[in-house]
């Protein structure tokens, strides 16, 4: 291989350029379709590439007339992603017609060098085998991601060819090298992507052998059988069954059993008391689940109170019964992100053949995938999305599909062990989970230690306040003395039983491991503590075992036993044995009969060990341990990254500045599938051991990972950091960074463009935008997103048509450069900030624009917050049953996690229902989004909570809720304009007309029309004007009828809320100032509006004010008039209407 070769191209995954320490997307310079270009030209940089067969791979259908210009310019865009890495420009050659890159050819793309490292010719078995994992780690997912074409999939075929050699290479050397583990796992690997390949089938059978799992390789011989006979109709070769033979004559090796492999056991020699009652308990919750009413039991109690021990009982039991049993354990360490569904679900993965593995990942989807990425290569086809879709809400939905998926056969057990370590993400999917399988075949059991039941996320999962049945709390105490005698008699010794109960509180495993100990029975004085106990047994250990014991407390509760073995390096294969040996008989470890793990009989031997090392033997050990991981290739694993970082961080000075990128690649993964929480926790460890500790371009990048998964994990941290990031990027004069960090440092959700004034964040905006203006980048995709997150920001401080030019601008740089991501974020901004009726024509066009990317798309997954905007737009257009269909789409799992989302959910479905008339479930409704999510500035709710009490009560009851708040929001006056006006509505509606004229007084015409022309304009106007017709201010009607009739077609809305069309407003104001022909006109259209809109109770209204215009212009009662009006708002539950119409007919009685 040559040895200059330097990874320039990145092909998997999405397509990047490194070169000098430096990284660029062309995705972000140019859009995707420069990225295309650029994968396109890599791949046959050998070459001269046609203009017109490049074209063809851009446009396969419906080429731009000008699409010359337009590959110029992606042609141009590479260059200057060239030039941000300091590749020269010219590496890219244009003439007479043909395109080619003309880099040296030591430059490669990670295809190119992996297939380099394929090459098996060297001769040296350990080169050869560093290198084909080297090749492995190049090719962790599929390439050209979001790229589709014959060619692209010509290029996705070539990879897998590529890891298929790798793997083969891989397994092999393993073998040879005696690391057995790996060799099943890549043999593994291989049979997943080609279920025909005999040699797969033969190394795991001959892996498994090798570490005493025959029943491991008698399956894998099986599973040859039958793809062979189902799929080619064969049999297998000669050779491989003639390993199947040996292996059935090999009697001497114990069976291993599968299923024993996912969860630790009880061993038999085992001192233990029954707990009859807890029993009964969990084994009634398992029947109960197995008839749909799904459980979930919290078992609490002190450590050392048996609570594992009960839970591994019930799991015995349940899978006896017929019970699927998963079982994943929270470490304190949590290097693994949502490790107990990781462990729990690989661990059943692992238990299924590759077909139904497929189907079963198919059915989850990409989250489940995400989560487990060592299956990746074998559901190619579920990889569609984009790597930057990290959301939470796919891991969530996705482990809940995978427990409680129809295509279980069988009631299905999960168990949490030690929930009090779990983090803030792994609760979160928890919490999720219980809420979502109340009505499904599913147990779910936790243990807790009592100590943390305080921690408020923890508690919340607890109580699962969301559950209406099914949950309960399991108590676990001490022994009393009669329990503890019974232990002592079981166990033979001859200890007094009180006053071993008085020794250890009648802590059970204490008890346990105080008799099991023979060197203890013999002494007169008991050991006072469990860590005193386990110093007393670590004491008479020899050399070898208490090493083991040492580094077996630095892994974890459960080390692999292969891991293990290479950390203790220097001892040999029969010294490793014999100690193993003495940990067991000393009952310190459990080595498992069915799997290559060996585990730390309890958390607290665990715990009392590793505080009892020296300091010096322990930063070795890890040392050691990060070595040993990494000679088992976990270093190229995303579950593996925490654990390098953890170990080479607390390891020996030379090791910890390789922690910096083994931690920055572990908050990648854990972002990547939405633990958020995690990334945050391990790019602050990255930060601070990054060197140098000044600005750096490396230190920026990890900045603004950092801000990301703090704004995305809800960290009010995240600004600072961004604001510190784009400051950096400035100082450096890195324009791409600088522009990163500030769009990264966006405020996600609705209220806070409700309400908020961001100076700070509106100057970082225009910085950014001056950065790429300067440097002549000012039409591409970053423009766009600056330009529409500056539009939102603008909401409070600009005038609609400042912020519809920023706006326009931002789309027409969105589609020069091609990029449909930032013509979304471009046209959603002026669904957010282009709010005013003046404004409805590119409102309605940006709508209309993206129900056609949507639709041409149907797949794609949309942002929660657009989806919110989409159907806050349907409604208002009277698309109800479409924005219903809209809103959706926003899952349960986004909603659990996001109480703001959760309440413009149900906001929405509220407008939906105002609008559609039905106004008795508003009643209900209005009550579910009472509680509002906290604002950052503002502590008076109730404010935002007006539009939907206004709304609901013009229509139905009375309004006497808003005039209970005048003393606040009079108060608020002159902060919010409105106030007055809506104050002086519900007077009216109550009856004070005269506290409303005096309210009303204050304004005239030059007031009126001073009126702040923004998003709440048109309803505060319609209010207005409503309350000037009912006190007959014609001063006033005249002022807001001039400003509302240019925008007669309009629908009035303040956020969900639809308060009628505006004829409907204009024929009010009409009737008012006697103009009855143009009150008629008005109605006319109102009627006819609001019937094709489906606006049923402001329909009833309108029937209202038919009847009254008659009334008014004829002197009569109307009486049809009013029985129509009375069925129509009885029809809709509109009681407000209605009281209004008998006040008008008993106008006659009187």
């Amino acid at each position: 291989m040559t040895a200059d070769a330097e990874l320039v191209f990145r092909l998997t995954g999405g397509v990047t350029v490194t070169f000098g320490g430096r990284e660029a997307d062309p995705r972000i310079v140019g859009g995707p379709r420069c990225a295309l270009v650029l994968g396109f030209l890599v791949v046959n940089r050998h070459r001269d590439v046609s203009l017109e067969e490049l074209a063809e791979a851009v446009w396969p259908a419906d080429r731009p007339q000008s699409w010359n210009a337009a590959l110029r310019i992606l042609l141009s865009r590479i260059r200057d992603t060239f030039r941000l890495v300091g590749l020269p420009a010219d590496g890219l050659r244009s003439r007479s017609g043909g395109v080619r890159l003309t880099l040296p050819a030591s430059l490669r793309s990670d295809l190119e060098l992996a297939e380099m490292y394929c090459d098996t010719s060297l001769g040296d078995p350990e080169a050869v085998l560093h290198n084909a994992r080297k090749a492995l780690a190049l090719i962790t997912s599929a390439p050209l991601d979001g790229i589709t074409g014959s060619w692209a999939d010509h290029v996705r075929a070539e990879a897998t060819r590529i890891r298929i050699r790798a793997l083969e290479i891989d397994a092999e050397g393993s073998l040879r090298a005696s690391e057995y583990a790996r060799a099943t796992q890549s043999a593994q690997s291989i049979i997943a992507i080609d279920p025909f390949r005999e040699n797969a089938y033969r190394i795991a059978m001959s892996g498994y052998m090798a570490l005493g799992e025959r029943g491991q390789a008698l399956a894998a011989a099986a599973r040859c059988r039958q793809a062979l006979a189902e799929e080619l109709g064969t049999t297998p070769s000669a050779e491989t069954e003639n390993l199947y033979l040996e292996i059935l004559r090999s009697d001497d090796h114990p069976t291993r059993v599968t299923v024993a492999a996912a969860t630790p056991s009880i061993e038999n020699n085992a001192v233990r008391i029954e707990r009859t009652a807890e029993r009964v308990t969990i084994d009634e919750a398992v029947i109960g689940a197995a008839h749909g009413r799904g459980q979930f039991i919290a078992v609490v109690g002190e450590a050392g109170t048996g609570k594992t021990t009960l839970v591994l009982e019930a799991m015995d039991r349940a899978r006896a019964a017929g019970t699927t049993v998963l079982f994943g354990r929270c470490s304190e360490e949590s290097l693994v992100s949502f490790e107990p569904f990781v462990e729990a679900i690989g661990r059943e993965l692992d238990d299924l053949d590759p077909v139904t593995v497929q189907e079963r990942l198919r059915s989850a989807g990409l989250g489940l995938v995400k989560l487990v990425p060592q299956r990746m290569w074998e559901t190619s086809d579920v990889l569609v999305s984009s790597v930057e879709d990290d959301d939470r809400a796919l891991t969530m939905s996705a482990v809940l599909e995978w427990l409680t998926s129809p295509m279980r056969r069988s009631p299905t057990m999960l168990v949490v062990d030690d929930l009090h370590w779990a983090s803030t993400a792994t609760l979160d999917v928890l919490r999720f989970v219980i809420h979502g399988s109340e009505s499904a075949g599913l147990t779910i059991i936790v243990t807790v230690r009592e100590e943390f039941t305080d921690r408020a996320d923890l508690r919340s999962v607890l109580i699962s306040p969301s559950r209406t049945r099914g949950v309960q709390r399991i108590e676990l105490g001490a022994f009393d003395v009669e329990q503890v005698a019974a232990m002592v008699e079981a166990s033979g010794s001859d200890l007094d039983p009180a006053a071993l109960h008085d020794r250890t509180g009648g802590l059970p495993f204490f008890v346990s491991s105080l008799l099991a100990s023979d060197a203890l029975r013999s002494q007169q004085q008991l050991p006072t503590s469990v860590a005193e106990s386990v110093a007393h047994r670590i004491r008479v250990l020899g050399a070898d075992a208490l090493e083991l014991l040492e580094v077996c407390s630095v892994i974890g509760l459960v080390s692999p036993r292969g891991v293990l073995r290479s950390a203790v390096e220097p001892m040999d294969d029969g010294a490793f044995a014999a100690a193993i040996d003495e940990l067991s008989q000393a009952r310190l470890i459990t080595e498992f009969v069915s799997s290559s793990e060996v585990m730390i009989r309890h958390a607290l031997v665990q715990e009392s060990v590793y505080v009892q090392m020296p300091g010096i033997r322990r930063v070795h050990a890890h040392s050691r341990v990060a070595r040993a991981f990494e000679d088992h290739g976990v270093d190229h694993e995303p579950d593996g990254f925490a654990r390098m970082a953890y170990h080479l961080s607390h390891g020996l000075d030379s090791d910890r500045p390789r922690s910096v990128d083994f931690s920055i690649r572990a908050g990648d993964a854990a972002n990547s599938i939405g633990a958020y929480e995690d990334a945050v926790s391990l790019y602050q460890s990255a930060a601070e051991r990054l060197t140098p500790r000044g600005d750096s371009s490396a230190r920026c990048r990890l900045l603004i990972k950092l801000g990301r998964a703090q704004r995305k994990a809800r960290n009010s941290a995240f600004r600072s950091t961004l604001l510190g990031a784009a400051a950096m990027g400035r100082r450096l004069g890195d324009v791409d960074l600088h522009v990163s960090s500030t769009l990264a440092n966006n405020l996600y959700g609705i209220l806070y463009v409700h309400i908020h004034i961001d100076h700070e964040r509106i100057a970082s905006l225009n910085d950014a935008l001056h950065a790429l203006e300067a440097t002549g980048r000012d039409d591409g995709s970053s423009t766009a997103h600056l330009l529409a997150q500056l539009a939102i920001e603008q909401i409070w401080t600009t005038d609609h048509h400042t912020r519809r030019d920023l706006l326009v601008r931002a789309i027409d740089a969105a589609r020069a450069a091609d990029d449909t991501d930032a013509l979304i974020a471009a046209l959603s901004a002026v669904l957010v900030s282009l709010r005013t009726p003046h404004m409805a024509t590119i409102r309605q066009d940006a709508y209309e624009e993206l129900e056609k990317i949507s639709s041409i798309a149907p797949t794609r997954t949309l942002d929660p917050m657009l989806t919110v905007w989409l159907a806050r737009a349907q409604v208002v257009n009277g698309e109800l049953a479409k924005a219903q269909h809209t809103i959706g789409r926003v899952s349960a799992a986004h909603t659990s996690r996001d109480r703001e989302l959760a309440w413009l959910v149900s906001s929405i479905d509220f407008g939906i229902a105002l609008a559609a008339g039905r106004l008795s479930q508003c009643d209900r409704q209005l009550e579910e989004i009472r509680s509002i999510p906290a604002s950052p500035i503002e502590t008076y709710s109730f404010g935002r909570l007006l539009a939907f009490v206004c709304g609901l009560r013009t229509l139905r009851g009375d309004m006497r809720e808003i005039v209970d708040a005048a003393d606040d929001m009079t108060e608020r006056f002159d902060l919010v304009s409105s106030y007055r006006s809506i104050l002086a509505l519900a007077m009216a509606d109550v009856g004070d007309v005269e506290s409303a004229a005096r309210l009303l007084s204050w304004y005239d015409k030059p007031r009126v029309a001073a009126i702040e022309v923004n998003h709440v304009w048109a309803s505060s106007i319609a209010v207005l004007g409503r309350v000037a017709a009912q006190i007959g201010n014609t001063i006033v009607c005249e002022a807001v009828y001039d400003l509302m009739v240019d925008h007669a077609d309009e629908t009035i809305s303040a956020v969900a809320v639809v308060y009628g069309v505006t004829h409907h407003h204009l024929a009010d104001l009409s009737i008012a100032l006697g103009q009855y022909d143009r009150a008629r006109r008005h109605l006319d259209d109102a009627l006819r509006v609001h019937r094709a809109r489906g606006f049923d109770a402001w329909y009833a209204e309108t029937l209202y004010l038919e009847a009254l215009l008659a009334a008014k212009s004829s002197g009569r009662q109307p009486i049809d008039a009013i029985e129509r009006a009375r069925r129509a708002a009885d029809d809709t539950g509109a009681t407000a209407v209605r009281r209004r119409i008998d006040a008008l007919a008993g106008q006659w009685r009187a």
